[in-house]
Formats: structure tokens, C-alpha cells, sequence
């Protein structure tokens, strides 16, 4: 088991590095949380992780704080131990999700907190306090707000203020957990930006913390995805986007996110795929014997992204190298100059991002037409990404 908070020296305020995470578990009771975590964090990078509730994010954010003690693992910064610092010497710059604001101090204090705490002692004039302050408030647009207490703020407004105080900080590292996630979309929209330009230009590495996998693709230079306490991918957002390792990446990236379609594959002179719950369809030969080595026991599950997805009406002829399946529009679901057609495909259902004027209606029978070189395969029994 790991030794913790060791006498090792206190991080100084020039002391910035990689943050590398080595193998890092954490169990609560019977909930193994976090399990053999691995990644880094470059400086400069805004690394992203992404995953459901529960997923262990705020666990690892704790972790990486000195907030709570791993089970296993370790982590340095910049070659040095960090692991073994106990929280107050670690300078970590962490957002808590629940905002942790202090409820006597405005806006502005809440904000300078840190640069004024006794640890920060000598680091800061009041000028350079203040200078930082107003930079970052302008930055996330609530300069106006600076003498409210957090009683008399929304909680979109407390959730800035609480990425003000770590933004205004100058750390080893940024931990942000769920930063953006209860303000509007226009607002998540711009600061996304923001921030990543910002980030992107400090020395200190910055973990983005969120549910929100779109989120997470828009604002990283590299991401990861957790799901159940462990790494599922790491890479860039085109490449985890691009080829998802499993089909748990492959549903939580993308927007809509990737359809995954449980077809049974019958080969022959005549092939076909059946979709779990529906009547086999004939399909090309050429796209049979592309699926067929991918195939378990004639089985796969087949990945399509909605905006690789026509519809046409049945009979319409295909073109070299489109295949199609029939199936019904279920609902349709405007979305500015596209719409989102969800799918009956068997006991199935597909989502498509289709042209505003298309003009489908609920329960009409359509043709789905895919190209085979933008059909994903996962194997049926562990859900990886195949070929």
C-alpha cells in the first residue's frame, strides 16, 4: 500500500510539470471507485474526462487534491513526488462540483480568497489581488456581481464565482470539476472557449472534469473516458470520436451519439442482416464479406453515426457502395437547419441528423442507406471496437 504525506517539500508557485497518474484505485467499502487509473496531464493541456454519473471523476479529482488517500498508485508532477504531499502543500487549483463559496465573503473576496489565504503569503500584492480578480470575474461575466454575498446569487452565478476562485490562482495544477455544467447553453457556449484559450496559455495543466462528453471534446486537447472506475480511451477528441474503443464510448461521444445497431449476419448467395427483433434484410455481398471476419458466431453489433445516415423512400435504387435496411420514423425532433428522426429498426431504435426540409413524418416506412466504409463493428460479447 502507498505511504502517504511524507515529508516531502511544499510546492512552490514556479513549480509546474507534467501531472502523471500512475495505476491510481480507490475503494469505498464494497465500491471499488477508481480502479489501476492511468493518464497525464501535459502543461499547457486542458485534458478533459468524461463519463456518466458515478463514473469515479470527483473521486480522482480528491485524489489528485490530497483530499483523499488511494488504495494504490501514485502521482508525481514534473518528475516530483506529489502523491505524498499532504493537500495544503500540493497548490492545486480545485473547482469543487458543490461550490464550497464562503457565505460572508462577496463575490470578489470569495474570488481573492485564495491569493490572500496564509499559504500565499508574500505572493501577491493588493494590486496584483485585485488586477486578477477583476480579470477573471470580466472573463466569465460577472464583473457586476464582484460586491453580492452568495445568498443573493443564482446557481449559475455561484458556479461562476467558484470557477473564478480557482481560475484567479496560480498552481501546480487546475483541477475543474463539472465547471460550466448548470449554466445556460449560449453562456457554456462561450466559456468553453474562453477558458480553453486561457488555459492553453499558462503553464499549469487543467483537468476538466464532466458528464457532458460534447463538453469534453470542445474544450480538451486530449480526453479521456471513465466509465465504472476505469479508463476506457484516452486520445484526442477526433480520434476518440473517430474510432470509440468499445460501445460505452462509442454511446456517450457525439451529439446525437453513435447508434449501435445488434444485427445477426447470414451469409450465402443471398446475404443478409437481421436487426435484434426484426426480419433479416438483404445487404451487398461486398459488405457481408467485409462484416463476416468480424463476426461471432454470425453476430456483431454494428456502429452508425446519425449524420452518416440518408433516408430515402423505399425502392429508391442505391448507388456503388451504399447499402441499406428498411425501417419506420418514429418521431422527429427539430433542430435549426436539421432534424433528429429517431428509428424503428426491429425492437431497435436509430437516430438520424437529416436536412431541415426533409419533410419525414412520424410512422412512415423509410430507407435507411449507409456507405460500408463508415459502418463501425464491435464484437457482441465484449462490446471492442473491431478492425
Amino acid at each position: 500500500m502507498l505511504t502517504l504525506f511524507r515529508r516531502e517539500p511544499a510546492l512552490q508557485m514556479a513549480d509546474t510539470g507534467m501531472l502523471a497518474i500512475d495505476g491510481l484505485g480507490k475503494r469505498f467499502g464494497k465500491l471499488q471507485a477508481l480502479q489501476d487509473v492511468s493518464l497525464s496531464v501535459r502543461e499547457g493541456e486542458v485534458f478533459a474526462i468524461t463519463g456518466p454519473s458515478g463514473a469515479g471523476k470527483t473521486t480522482l479529482a480528491r485524489l489528485i487534491s490530497g483530499l483523499e488517500r488511494p488504495d494504490a498508485g501514485g502521482l508525481t508532477l514534473g518528475g516530483r513526488p506529489f502523491g505524498t504531499l499532504p493537500a495544503q502543500a500540493r497548490r492545486v487549483a480545485h473547482m469543487f462540483e458543490s461550490y464550497a463559496l464562503y457565505p460572508t465573503l462577496t463575490v470578489a473576496q470569495n474570488v481573492a480568497s485564495p491569493l490572500a489565504a496564509p499559504a500565499s503569503a508574500g505572493r501577491w500584492t493588493a494590486a496584483q489581488q485585485r488586477q486578477r480578480v477583476d480579470e477573471v470575474l470580466a472573463l466569465t461575466e460577472i464583473a457586476h456581481l464582484r460586491d453580492r454575498l452568495p445568498s443573493q446569487l443564482s446557481g449559475g452565478q455561484k458556479q461562476r464565482v467558484a470557477l473564478c476562485r480557482a481560475l484567479a490562482q496560480d498552481p501546480s495544477v487546475f483541477v475543474l470539476d463539472e465547471p460550466i455544467g448548470h449554466l445556460d447553453a449560449k453562456l457554456r457556449h462561450l466559456l468553453r472557449g474562453e477558458i480553453r484559450r486561457r488555459q492553453s496559455q499558462l503553464r499549469p495543466g487543467t483537468l476538466w472534469l464532466t458528464p457532458d462528453g460534447i463538453e469534453a471534446m470542445a474544450v480538451s486537447h486530449r480526453m479521456a473516458v471513465l466509465i465504472g472506475g476505469r479508463i476506457q480511451q484516452i486520445g484526442t477528441p477526433d480520434e476518440v470520436f473517430a474510432r470509440p474503443a468499445n460501445v460505452q464510448v462509442a454511446r456517450l461521444i457525439g451529439d446525437p451519439a453513435m447508434n449501435v445497431l445488434s444485427v445477426a449476419l447470414a451469409q450465402g448467395t443471398s446475404p443478409s442482416l437481421a436487426p435484434d427483433g426484426g426480419a433479416p434484410q438483404a445487404v451487398s455481398g461486398a459488405l457481408a464479406q467485409r462484416l463476416a471476419p468480424m463476426a461471432r458466431g454470425g453476430r456483431l453489433v454494428l456502429g452508425l453515426r446519425p449524420g452518416d445516415l440518408a433516408l430515402r423512400p423505399p425502392g429508391t435504387a442505391l448507388l456503388e457502395g451504399e447499402d441499406s435496411f428498411a425501417a419506420q420514423v418514429y418521431a422527429v425532433e427539430p433542430l435549426g437547419k436539421h432534424r433528429i428522426v429517431t428509428l424503428s429498426v426491429g425492437s431497435q431504435r436509430l437516430r438520424a441528423k437529416v436536412a431541415a426540409d426533409a419533410g419525414w413524418q412520424a410512422q412512415q416506412p423509410v430507407q435507411v442507406v449507409v456507405r460500408g466504409e463508415r459502418l463501425l463493428s464491435f464484437d457482441a460479447d465484449s462490446g471492442v471496437l473491431q478492425g
